[in-house]
């Protein structure tokens, strides 16, 4: 099914777009001081936080299977917290240091760190997880040539609650060298029948001067470490020692560029920030994506051993607004990770698709209405069948009409002015008074209000979350500067998208809820239900115009002159 995801992709995407230059970089003055603030790098299996230091880096390195197995019996449903796999340290002795500079680049993926000494010579310290060949690989360069040391460690424990954790679930750990590598190995004490992991090994191999390395993360079933997992990590980390990190940055840069570059958005306003961050939530997705894995509440990344939430998968809020983007973004083969998630959750006895869990079935349909793949419908229907149905909506129920008009806009509620107010009467409400707003609800009444073609409450919902939600890393938050999260960077590039175009099958809306103040802009690449992509939609003032290629290879351009309401009926084009 990813071939045939990947087929559809190239077959509408043309040459690839790219923001413009300054929107593809996240960037900081300083080093992070708590690992929530890390730059993010992944693959969407491993991931690595890079804090940033010249003399002592830290790096949070993470792998996607890692769900520590909490002792369960029956029918206990203790949750499996999601686990940081050990800590990375590079040490030098580089001392002062001035202008230092951090930052990650969308659309390769690498995070670069750099600094001069007191004499002035130069250092850099990039690295990156490949794509294609699942390791995280680090190049240093030192003008000056200084010795460079790698230490794997255990990630500390914090308090009571993870000490108990690690004495309950931990049979035990080891750090130490082998034919030339670092390696960190753990192994469960897994009393849990619904986790398969015995633990997992962590290896480190390094280029003679040390001025590269490379590391692998393996998850180890139940019985594994019977069969010693280490050689054939050996032999993927030698190969890569002998390639080198410019062989493995090509190979990934390849994947990573095509992933990135099929959507871009520019946009001239007040607030620069918008158009960086939604290609930084996109990057944060993009990297914790791939594979079977889909963004948990975490993404990829975790700098403890327990989180308080567990980093675990939120069916009726977290998963569908970090997933919301999978198609729109003209990613569709990460609808296949989505619906391999479902099916492993399915075989798990404590899953069953409780209250709003109709939205992860229903991303799972409408990855078929942007498609039209016929195969895709084919392929879900199981995992849909007996998922709890979609809503209808009541008057008396406003957070289901907000669900709904998440992604849809139902004829009942846009018809009916009774319903419209209650809408706008419970955004304003909730803008205003609270100030705890989680970051997938205010991405949810952006949506509502797009959808109502409000241009002032969905801006008022954007610049609520392009403020406070964000980490010193470009990742995102739960709440306003509390609880790394990932949530929001799915939610945000589909919110902005919302503002600017609604597609159903059979039509589009242009500009349903643009602010005034975005001046001037275009966004490319999306794809549209219908099977329709976007390839441009520009504007400048009340102007604009937008080109759409269809799946049967026609491209039709429309104007605001040829549809002065905005909204444009396929067949008519046709």
């Amino acid at each position: 099914m990813k071939n045939v995801f990947l087929a559809f992709a190239s077959a509408f995407l043309g040459s690839c777009v790219l923001c413009a230059s300054p929107e593809l970089r996240f960037t900081a003055d300083a080093p992070a001081k708590v690992w929530r603030d890390a730059m993010l790098v992944g693959n969407g299996t491993i991931g690595a936080m890079v804090e940033g230091s010249i003399s002592d880096e830290l790096m949070h390195l993470s792998h996607a299977r890692l769900y520590l197995p909490q002792p369960a019996d029956g029918d206990n449903s203790v949750r499996d917290p999601f686990m940081a796999a050990c800590n990375l340290r590079i040490a030098n002795d580089i001392g002062e240091i001035t202008e230092y500079v951090r930052y990650v680049d969308f659309a390769s993926g690498e995070c670069v760190v750099s600094a001069r000494d007191k004499e002035g010579n130069f250092y850099r310290r990039r690295v990156f997880a490949s794509r294609a060949d699942n390791l995280i690989a680090i190049k240093i360069e030192d003008d000056a040539k200084r010795e460079t040391f790698f230490v794997l460690d255990s990630i500390p424990l914090s308090g009571y609650r993870e000490a108990k954790t690690f004495e309950s679930c931990v049979r035990r750990f080891e750090v130490g060298k082998r034919e030339g590598c670092l390696v960190y190995r753990c192994e469960f004490s897994n009393r849990n029948p619904w986790n398969d992991l015995a633990g997992y090994v962590v290896a480190l191999a390094a280029g003679a001067d040390k001025t590269e390395a490379f590391i692998a993360i393996e998850p180890v079933p139940k019985g594994g470490f019977a069969n010693d997992p280490f050689p054939a990590l050996r032999k993927r980390l030698g190969a890569a020692v002998a390639d080198g990190y410019e062989k493995l940055r090509t190979r990934h840069t390849a994947i990573s560029r095509d992933l990135f570059g099929r959507v871009s958005f520019d946009l001239e306003c007040g607030d620069k920030r918008i158009a960086n961050r939604f290609c930084a939530g996109r990057y944060n997705i993009i990297s914790s994506t791939g594979g079977d894995n889909v963004p948990n509440l975490q993404g990829l990344w975790t700098g403890s051993w327990n989180e308080p939430w567990g980093a675990i998968f939120k069916k009726n809020g977290h998963l569908p607004c970090a997933t919301s983007f999978f198609s729109r973004g003209n990613t569709p083969e990460f609808n296949e990770c989505l619906a391999k998630w479902v099916e492993r959750k399915m075989k798990d006895p404590r899953f069953d698709w409780h209250r709003s869990a109709w939205m992860i079935p229903d991303r799972l349909r409408d990855a078929y209405r942007h498609t039209k793949d016929e195969a895709w419908l084919k392929r879900i229907e199981p995992l849909v069948a007996d998922a709890a149905p979609r809503p209808s909506p009541e008057e008396s129920d406003i957070d289901t009409v907000l669900e709904l008009l998440c992604d849809n806009a139902p004829a009942e509620v846009l018809t009916n002015s009774v319903v419209v107010q209650a809408v706008r009467d419970f955004i304003d409400d909730r803008l205003e008074n609270d100030r705890g707003m989680k970051a997938f609800e205010c991405v949810r009444y952006g949506l509502a209000a797009c959808k109502l073609g409000d241009a002032e409450r969905a801006e008022k919902c954007l610049a609520r979350v392009t403020d406070g939600y964000w980490t010193k890393g470009g990742g995102t938050m739960h709440r306003e500067n509390d609880v790394f999260n990932m949530d929001l960077s799915g939610g945000y590039p589909y919110l902005v998208s919302e503002m600017l175009v609604h597609g159903e099958d059979s039509w589009v809306r242009f500009m349903p809820a643009k602010p005034a103040s975005w001046r001037k802009g275009s966004i490319k690449g999306l794809l549209l239900r219908g099977a329709v992509i976007l390839e441009d939609l520009s504007w400048e003032g009340d102007e604009w115009r937008a080109v759409l290629r269809f799946k049967d290879g026609t491209v039709k351009s429309i104007t605001n002159v040829d549809s002065p309401l905005g909204v444009v009926w396929y067949d008519r084009l046709k």
